[in-house]
C-alpha cells in the first residue's frame, strides 16, 4: 500500500496547527510568570501580544481605588460589558462608572537587543515600542506599527537630536510583562514619576489610549485653553486638543495651539520632571485624582519624551533644548505697540499715531488689521483708504517707531477691483494649495475676503511661492515684521465650500471632546491632502508649518535687520521662531486674571514672546504692551484725552516699564542660549515654599522681580501680595535702564543709569545684554559692592565695551554691616589701625568696627589643581599689607585642598605644607573613598583668587552656602582668622556659651569657645568699634538654616 500524499490545503492546516500550538504554550507561560522585569543597559527588546477579548474572557475587576479608576467608555452610550470593562456606578457623575480591569492590555512574549541603548517591544497587531535614553535626563518612549506607516511628526528640530546618553542616567526603567506597562523612576530617591500600569494599552487604528499615575499632584502645562488657574485641577478634568479658532471665553474648550507638555513639581527640593506627547492627531487628555493622567488620541503613534531635572527651571531648559531654544526679539518689540481692527483709512492710523505722539507716551509699534488690505486679499492694499500705505514705514521711521501688518493664509480665488489677482495666479502655478482629497482640485472655503484656497506650507512649492509673494510686497509696502493670524487654519464654513465625504477620516469612530464635536467644524475637511499628509493628521500643524514658512521670508527680505512673527496658532518648537498672543478676548476683568496662567503656560512651552490682546483698552503692563480695540471708536490711550487720568497713569506705569526694558531684553537673551523662562511663576524660584505652588496671581520677570498687578474691578485700597521673603525684592541685582523719549529708539541716545539694590548681605551681581547697533551683542557682567540700599551711576562715568566683565566698586566705602574687624583686640584706635594697613572709619551704628580690611586684605590663590574628587592649590599671602602680628610668625604660602565627601558634604583644609602643625586627635568617620560623581553632588564648589575665598553653592536653588572671598583672612603661629557670608540670618549651635535665644542674634556678637569651669553667665559688655563679647564655657558647632 503506497503512502498517501497529503493535499497543498492539508500541509497547510497542520502548519498552522503546530504554530498555534507553539503560540499557546508560550503565553501559557508567559502568563503565568508576569512579573516585572527591570530594564537596564543592555536588556534592551520585548515583543508583545494583545490580551484578546473572547466569550470566556472575564475582567478582573478588584476594589480599584476610585481615584485610580481609568474610564473604559469615555465616549456617549453605554456598552462596558461589551468592552470586557468593570461596571460600578456611583452617586458621583464625574467618576467613570465603566473603567478599565486589571486584566485588560498587551503582555510580553519575547526579548530582542537592539542596541546597547535600545528597547523595543513587539505586538503581533502588529505594534512596535521602542524606549531610547536620548540624554541623561530624557527618555524617548515610542508605540507605533510595524506593518503599516503611520503618521509621524516631521519636527523640524526634534529629528536632530540623535545623541547617546554621556554618563549615568538620571532615571531608572521598569517594565511590567503582565499587562504591559511601563514605570519610570528617579535614580537617586527610587520615586516612582510615570507609572503605565494604572491601566492598559489601547492601540488601535484611530484610537489610542495610555495612562499613567504620576509622582505629585503639581501638574502645569496642557494646551492650549483658557485654564483658570496654573496648577490644575485633577478632579477628572478632561482637555481637548486640537487647534481651533475660538475665543478663549472661559471654558474647557480647544483653542488656537496644541500642546500635549506637562510639567510635574515632585516635591520642596524642586526635583520636577516634564512629559511630552509628540502627538499633532486630535486627542483629549484627562487628569483625576490618582494624581494620574490619560491620553487619547486618534491618530499617529504614542511618541513619549520624559525629562528629569532637579528644578523646574531646568525642566524648561531641557524640553528648550528638544523642541528648539526660543527666538530673541528685537529690542524694539518690548515697547508699547497698538493695533485697532477697521481704522478705515491710513488717515485714521495717522492721527492715532500723531495724538499718541503728542501726549508723551512711550509708543514703540503701529499695526495695522486686514483692512488695510483690498477686501481683505493678502499682498494687496487700498488704493483708496491706504493710498499712501507705501511710505508709512518711513513716516514711523522717521520718529523712531516701527510698522507692522498682518498676513492671513486664506487667498481669495476672486479677482482684484481693477485686474487679476496675481498672488492667487501665481500660487496655482505653483502648485501652493490644499487639495480635496478624491481630485486634483484646490479646496475651497470661505474666510473673510470670500471664497478662498488655503496654502500647503508643507509643500516646499508652496514655501517657495509664500517667499516670493512677502518679497514682492515688502518691496512695495516696507514693513518691520509679519503679524499671522486665522493658522488653525479657520475657514468660516465646515469643511469646505463642497461639503465633507462620510468616511472615517471626518467621522472618526472616536471624537475627542473638542468644540462642537466635529472634527472639521471652523476648519477643512479631514480627508483634504497635504505635502505631509492627510489634514487628519496634520491639522494642528498648519500653524507651525507657516510659521516655518514665514521664517524663511523674515530672513530673507529682512537680512540683517531684526524682526520678528507673531503667530496665533501654535505647536511646540514655534518658540523657536515666534512669538504668540493669546487671542482675542474681551478684556474683561476674568479674561485679564486668566492672562496670567496663559503667559505662565507659553513660557513652560518655550513660547516666551507671549502677550494677551485686548479686544478693548487695557494696559497690558506684564509683557509685551498691546492696545486693540473691535469698536468703531477709537480707544487708544491719546483718545481720552491729553489730560486725562488713564493718560497719565498710562504714562506714569509705561515709564516705569520702559525703564525695566533692558532688564527684560537680559531675560529673554538668557532665553535664547539656555532656555530661562522670562516671566515666570513664583514657584519656579520658591519652590520650598508649598504655598507659591498655587501662586498665579502673581508672576516675575525673572528671578529677581516680583509683578503683582491688579486683578479685580472692586476699588481696593491695598491688594494681596505673597512675600516668599523680603530678599525677593532686596535681590534685585543690576539693572541698566533708560531714560527715554516717545520711541525706544530714540531713548538709545538718551544717558542710561546702572541701578544696583543688595541682598540682605549687601552683595549683588547682574548681568546685561546688549545689542551692537543691529546685531546680536554680547553679555556684561557686573559685581558690584555699594554704601548703600539702592544705588545708580550714569554712563557719563562708565565706558564698557560689550563681551566683557566689569566689577563696579564705589571707591573706599564698604557696607558698614560688610565690615571685618582687624583689629579685635582692646585698645583700637586709628594708628594703631592704619599701622596693621586697615581702614579706620567710625560708624553712628552700634558695635560696627571701626578699624575693618580693605578689599584685597588677604591670600590669593594659584591657579587650582582640578580632580573628580576635590580641589587643591596654593595660597600666598598679599605681602603688600604688614606683619599684623609681630609676635606671631605669618605664613605667607598655605596649601587648600578641598574633598568632596559623599554627595551632601566636603571638606577643606588650609594647613602650611612646610611645616607640621598641631591636629586635633579626635576621629572622625568620614567616606572610605570620596565621591567622584559630579552628577550626585548638591553642591558645587568654586574659588575666588583675589582675596582667596571658597564658595560652596546649593545647585537645586544657587543659594551660596558658604562664601569665604571677604578681606581678612589670617594664618600665623598664634592667630587665625576666616570670614564667610551666609545665606540667610537662621543661624544655630556654637558653644559651650549661654545663649538667650537658639536663633543668633547677628548683632556683632563675638562668642569665645575655650572649656573653663566658669557658671553661665550674660555679656560682660562692649567697646566702642567693637561687638559684644560672652565668655567661654565649651565649644560645639554651628549650623545655619
Amino acid at each position: 500500500m503506497g503512502r498517501r500524499r497529503f493535499s497543498g490545503l492539508e500541509i497547510t492546516l497542520m502548519v498552522m496547527f503546530v504554530l498555534i500550538g507553539v503560540v499557546s504554550i508560550a503565553l501559557i507561560v508567559l502568563l503565568a510568570t508576569g512579573e516585572p522585569a527591570t530594564v537596564k543597559e543592555g536588556d534592551l527588546s520585548f515583543y508583545l501580544t494583545v490580551l484578546s477579548l473572547t466569550d470566556n474572557f472575564e475582567p478582573e475587576c478588584p476594589n480599584i481605588v476610585t481615584a485610580e479608576r481609568v474610564d473604559c467608555h469615555p465616549e456617549p452610550g453605554l456598552r462596558c460589558q461589551q468592552r470586557g470593562c468593570c461596571w460600578n456606578p456611583l452617586d458621583q457623575t464625574n467618576v467613570p462608572w465603566c473603567y478599565f480591569p486589571r486584566n485588560h492590555g498587551y503582555t510580553v512574549i519575547s526579548e530582542k537587543r537592539l542596541d546597547s541603548r535600545k528597547l523595543a517591544l513587539k505586538i503581533p497587531s502588529p505594534n512596535f515600542f521602542f524606549i531610547t535614553p536620548c540624554k541623561r535626563r530624557t527618555n524617548f518612549l515610542s508605540i507605533t506599527n510595524l506593518k503599516n506607516d503611520r503618521f509621524e511628526v516631521p519636527h523640524e528640530h526634534i529629528k536632530s537630536l540623535t545623541s547617546s546618553p554621556n554618563g549615568p542616567l538620571n532615571y531608572e526603567l521598569e517594565v511590567v510583562h503582565n499587562p504591559f506597562g511601563v514605570r519610570v523612576r528617579r535614580a537617586s530617591n527610587k520615586k516612582i514619576l510615570f507609572d503605565t500600569t494604572v491601566g492598559p494599552l489601547v492601540f488601535d487604528d484611530q484610537y489610542l489610549q495610555l495612562s499613567a499615575k504620576l509622582g505629585s499632584d503639581n501638574i502645569y502645562g496642557l494646551g492650549e485653553h483658557v485654564h483658570q488657574n496654573f496648577r490644575h485641577d485633577l478632579n477628572w478634568r478632561t482637555w481637548p486638543i486640537f487647534s481651533r479658532d475660538s475665543f478663549p471665553n472661559g471654558g474647557t474648550h480647544n483653542l488656537y495651539g496644541h500642546y500635549p507638555y506637562f510639567t510635574c513639581l515632585e516635591d520642596s527640593e524642586g526635583k520636577s520632571f516634564g512629559v511630552f506627547l509628540m502627538n499633532s492627531n486630535a486627542m483629549e487628555v484627562t487628569l483625576q485624582p490618582a494624581p494620574a493622567i490619560t491620553y487619547r488620541t486618534i491618530g499617529g503613534v504614542l511618541d513619549f519624551y520624559i525629562m528629569l531635572a532637579d528644578t523646574p527651571k531646568a525642566i524648561t531648559q531641557e524640553f528648550t533644548e528638544l523642541v528648539g531654544r526660543p527666538t530673541i526679539p528685537p529690542y524694539w518689540a518690548l515697547g508699547f505697540q497698538l493695533s485697532r481692527w477697521d481704522y478705515g483709512s491710513l488717515d485714521e492710523v495717522k492721527r492715532t499715531v500723531e495724538r499718541n505722539r503728542a501726549i508723551g507716551i512711550p509708543y514703540d509699534t503701529q499695526y495695522t488689521d486686514i483692512d488695510y488690505m483690498e477686501n481683505q486679499k493678502d499682498f494687496t492694499y487700498d488704493l483708496v483708504n491706504f493710498k499712501d500705505l507705501p511710505q508709512f514705514a518711513d513716516y514711523m521711521h522717521a520718529a523712531g517707531q516701527k510698522y507692522i501688518l498682518i498676513l492671513d493664509p486664506a487667498i481669495a480665488t476672486t479677482q482684484r477691483i481693477n485686474g487679476t489677482y496675481e498672488s492667487y495666479d501665481r500660487g496655482t502655478q505653483f502648485d501652493a494649495w490644499v487639495m480635496e482629497a478624491s481630485s486634483d482640485k484646490p479646496l475651497v472655503g470661505e474666510v473673510w475676503p470670500g471664497e478662498t484656497v488655503f496654502p500647503d506650507y508643507t509643500k516646499e512649492s508652496c514655501i517657495n511661492w509664500w517667499v516670493d509673494e512677502i518679497e514682492r510686497f515688502y518691496k512695495e509696502v516696507k514693513h518691520d515684521a509679519i503679524w499671522i493670524d486665522m493658522n488653525e487654519v479657520s475657514s468660516f464654513v465646515q469643511g469646505s465650500k463642497e461639503g465633507c465625504a462620510n468616511n472615517k477620516l471626518n467621522y472618526p469612530p472616536f471624537t475627542p471632546r473638542i468644540l462642537d464635536d466635529l472634527m472639521y467644524s471652523k476648519t477643512l475637511c479631514m480627508d483634504a491632502r497635504q505635502g505631509w499628509g492627510n489634514h487628519y493628521d496634520v491639522h494642528s500643524l498648519y500653524g507651525y508649518s507657516m510659521v516655518l514658512a514665514t521664517d524663511v521670508a523674515v530672513k530673507k527680505v529682512f537680512g540683517e535687520n531684526r524682526s520678528f512673527i507673531l503667530t496665533r496658532s501654535s505647536f511646540p518648537g514655534v518658540g523657536k521662531y515666534s512669538g504668540h498672543w493669546l487671542g482675542d478676548n474681551a478684556a474683561n476683568w476674568n479674561d485679564i486674571k486668566w492672562a496670567i496662567p496663559g503667559m505662565l503656560e507659553f513660557s513652560l512651552f518655550g513660547v516666551p514672546y507671549v502677550s494677551m490682546r485686548s479686544m478693548r483698552l487695557f494696559l497690558n503692563i506684564y509683557y509685551k504692551i498691546f492696545f486693540l480695540s473691535l469698536s468703531v471708536q477709537p480707544q487708544d490711550p491719546a483718545a481720552y484725552g491729553a489730560d486725562s487720568l488713564l493718560v497719565q497713569t498710562s504714562i506714569h506705569y509705561m515709564n516705569i516699564r520702559y525703564t525695566l526694558l533692558p532688564y527684560l531684553y537680559t531675560l529673554f537673551y538668557k532665553s535664547h542660549t539656555s532656555g530661562d523662562t522670562v516671566v515666570r511663576p513664583v514657584m519656579n524660584e520658591f519652590f520650598s515654599d508649598s504655598a507659591t505652588w498655587t501662586v498665579d496671581r502673581q508672576f516675575l520677570w525673572g528671578p529677581h522681580l516680583l509683578i503683582t498687578p491688579v486683578l479685580d474691578a472692586v476699588c481696593k485700597t491695598h491688594i494681596d501680595i505673597y512675600f516668599y521673603s523680603l530678599s525677593l525684592f532686596l535681590s534685585l541685582s543690576i539693572s541698566l535702564s533708560h531714560t527715554h523719549t516717545v520711541s525706544r529708539c530714540l531713548s538709545q541716545s538718551w544717558p542710561c543709569y546702572l541701578a544696583t539694590s543688595s541682598s540682605s548681605l549687601w552683595v549683588c551681581d547682574g548681568d546685561l545684554h546688549w545689542d551692537a547697533l543691529r546685531r546680536d551683542g554680547d553679555l556684561l557682567f557686573f559685581s558690584s559692592s555699594f554704601p548703600s540700599l539702592f544705588s545708580s551711576l550714569s554712563n557719563e562715568s562708565l565706558s564698557l565695551e560689550l563681551g566683557k566683565s566689569y566689577t563696579v566698586k564705589w571707591d573706599g566705602v564698604v557696607s558698614d554691616f560688610e565690615r571685618v574687624d582687624c583689629y579685635p583686640e582692646e585698645g583700637s584706635n586709628e594708628e594703631k589701625c592704619t599701622a596693621r594697613g586697615c581702614i579706620w572709619q567710625t560708624s553712628n551704628l552700634q558695635n560696627v568696627p571701626w578699624c575693618y580690611f580693605p578689599a584685597d586684605y588677604g591670600y590669593t590663590a594659584d591657579t587650582p589643581e582640578i580632580t573628580p574628587s576635590g580641589i587643591s592649590f596654593n595660597i600666598a599671602r598679599n605681602t603688600k599689607y604688614p606683619v599684623p602680628r609681630s609676635a606671631s610668625r605669618t605664613i605667607d604660602t598655605l596649601r587648600v585642598e578641598i574633598n568632596y565627601l559623599n554627595s551632601h558634604s566636603l571638606r577643606f583644609k588650609i594647613f602650611d605644607p612646610a611645616n607640621e602643625r598641631y591636629e586635633v586627635p579626635v576621629p572622625i568617620s568620614l567616606p572610605p573613598t570620596p565621591d567622584t560623581d559630579e552628577a550626585r553632588r548638591m553642591y558645587e564648589v568654586q574659588v575666588t583668587q583675589n582675596p582667596f575665598g571658597i564658595k560652596v553653592i546649593r545647585k537645586s536653588t544657587g543659594t551660596v552656602v558658604w562664601d569665604s572671598s571677604l578681606p581678612g583672612f589670617t594664618f600665623s603661629d598664634m592667630f587665625i582668622q576666616i570670614s564667610t557670608r551666609l545665606p540667610s540670618q537662621y543661624i544655630y549651635g556654637f558653644g559651650e556659651t549661654e545663649h538667650e535665644s537658639f536663633r543668633h542674634d547677628l548683632n556683632w556678637h563675638t562668642w569665645g569657645m575655650f572649656s573653663k569651669d566658669q557658671p553661665p553667665g550674660v555679656s560682660v559688655g562692649h567697646v566702642p568699634g567693637h561687638g559684644h563679647t560672652q565668655h567661654n564655657i565649651q565649644s560645639l558647632k554651628g549650623i545655619c538654616a
